[in-house]
């Protein structure tokens, strides 16, 4: 993350509100890519783009028209980035940008700019060379600036996302099973009273992501949660019958314990990997949150739609507690 001067520092400070920090579930639907590091890219993402450090390549809010509402740019960069296009929705630059065109939205550079096109309004804080300023540059950001640049520091995403990848983690398994025969997986969800299907991989998942088809069966399921304590996995499964897209929305892959992850078909659901870097080769159909991202393939627009369950109270303590408030309540009759 780029240190500001005191000075633009200040500047921006002067924003009539400061953005509220997004919560675990507005994180999943707003967001289609978040890395808390470092983004190399040779394909495009649909929806909205976080990183917490350099970007480099790639093509970002392809498809912003169909996202979910939100304060945040097509593309928001913690450090430096260069190489790049954002289709719509802007762009907010800690560092300093290079060989970008910013194609619609305002565009906020804490640091210089060059060889960029600004089709936008533009706020350049330093050095400038060979850019077009389409949309006008501007000496001091516009509200919608400080509006952009507020909602892009408003949250900590390592601490929403590794609390969240905790808490699926902590989640009883539903009943769902996995049955593997020769080359396929066929997943059979089985819900709770919420429409929550939760698949406990951690016995299963290194033979699992071996093999080559995966079947999904939902049985009514609104929402499945996989977790998995892979170290690291390459996984090359086609998702049988359009699975992918049919999942991408409904589904969360927590990788809770993973270094490294990469992706050789397509892929459905949500993949949630704070400590991963992931690199895919091909489509995902959802959201992707992971610690760097290596990005060969696109990142499709599928917004979580799902439910995040809190993780129960083990029932030791439920029942410890309950004995509490019978006691307290005696006294009070006392």
């Amino acid at each position: 993350m780029v240190r500001l001067p005191l000075a633009l520092a200040a500047l921006f400070a002067t924003s009539a509100a400061a953005a509220a920090p997004l919560t675990a579930t507005q994180v999943l639907n707003q967001l289609n890519v978040v890395s808390l590091n470092t983004i190399d890219s040779t394909s495009h993402v649909d929806g909205r783009t976080w990183a917490g450090g350099s970007v480099n390549g790639g093509d970002y809010g392809q498809h912003l028209s169909q996202a979910p509402a939100s304060a945040y740019a097509g593309l928001s960069v913690g450090g430096s980035a260069s190489n790049l296009h954002v289709n719509g929705g802007g762009a907010v630059v800690n560092g300093s940008l290079s060989n970008a065109t910013i194609n619609s939205g305002v565009a906020v550079v804490k640091g210089g700019a060059s060889s960029t096109n600004f089709n936008g309004a533009a706020y350049v804080a330093g050095a400038a060379a060979w850019n077009n300023y389409n949309g006008g540059l501007v000496t001091a950001p516009t509200a919608a600036m400080q509006a952009a640049d507020s909602a892009a520091s408003s949250t900590n995403f390592k601490q929403v996302l590794t609390k969240l990848s905790t808490s699926l983690n902590g989640l009883a398994a539903t009943g769902s099973t996995v049955d593997v025969s020769g080359n396929k997986a066929v997943f059979n969800a089985k819900a709770g009273a919420n429409g929550v299907a939760v698949f406990d991989l951690e016995t299963i998942d290194e033979g699992l992501f071996s093999v080559g088809e995966f079947e999904f069966h939902l049985n009514g399921a609104s929402t499945m949660i996989f977790n998995t304590d892979v170290t690291s996995a390459s996984i090359n499964a086609n998702f049988l019958g359009g699975a992918a897209q049919a999942i991408g929305g409904k589904a969360i892959w927590n990788f809770y314990n993973a270094s490294s992850l990469t992706l050789g078909s397509q892929f459905g659901g949500a993949v949630l990997a704070t400590g991963a870097t992931l690199t895919n080769w091909q489509n995902i159909e959802g959201g992707v949150f992971v610690n760097q991202l290596v990005q060969r393939g696109e990142i499709h627009l599928q917004p979580f739609t799902g439910t995040i369950s809190a993780v129960p109270e083990p029932a030791g303590v439920t029942l410890l507690l309950g004995g509490l408030a019978v006691l307290a309540a005696r006294r009070r009759r006392g």
